[in-house]
């Protein structure tokens, strides 16, 4: 019979006074507590450059840019990992509260959390709203991550930008297209109000 714990258990293991001292206190809240990042603000949910995305507590190679896209979630989300042998994936029913009387009247309240396979800190979630070929949206706190990238002689390095609504988890439109939308330049400019 096989070693429940061991299936489950990460394959490295961290001090947790180290970790505290070498991660800022949001990664150590995401990676370690299970907790989650202010949407819409985070490092990497505009972030365009060809790379990957890596651990922040091991460094193995989680995501690559090719498969991020714009979810509309607040999020860095991806469509897929780059080894799936590197995360591991459990059932997370903590945005309820384990409330089983919410859960009986709404399955879709059970999200599914991944976690790195090699340290077990926590990455993220994955929902089943995302754009083909997967149909996956890897919804990933960008505190959790390291960006490694690509070494490219000149040209442009940003990725083309995927754009698929997530319609699941509670952010995204309902339509579900997913469309590449062109580069977007921002200007700091500020409206003049009158008075």
């Amino acid at each position: 019979m096989p070693d429940i714990r061991k299936s489950i258990s990460p394959n490295k293991e961290f001090d947790q006074n180290k970790l505290k001292e070498r991660l800022t206190p949001t990664q150590y809240q995401v990676t370690q507590e299970h907790q989650t990042e202010k949407q819409f603000s985070n490092a990497y949910y505009k972030h365009r450059e060809a790379g990957v995305y890596k651990c922040i507590v091991c460094g193995i190679d989680q995501f690559s840019s090719q498969t991020k896209y714009n979810s509309g979630s607040g999020w860095p989300s991806f469509y897929d990992v780059m080894d799936k042998q590197n995360i591991r994936c459990r059932k997370d029913a903590s945005g309820v509260g384990g409330n089983l009387l919410r859960i009986i009247a709404d399955p879709s309240l059970i999200r599914t959390e991944v976690s790195c396979k090699e340290c077990g800190s926590h990455l993220g979630h994955v929902f089943e709203d995302g754009p083909k070929p997967t149909g996956q949206r890897y919804c990933v706190n960008s505190a959790s991550l390291d960006f490694k990238a690509d070494e490219v002689q000149g040209g442009d390095q940003d990725e083309p930008l995927l754009s698929c609504p997530a319609t699941l988890g509670g952010c995204g439109g309902v339509d579900g297209v997913c469309q590449r939308v062109s580069k977007m330049t921002i200007s700091n400019k500020q409206s003049e109000q009158s008075v």
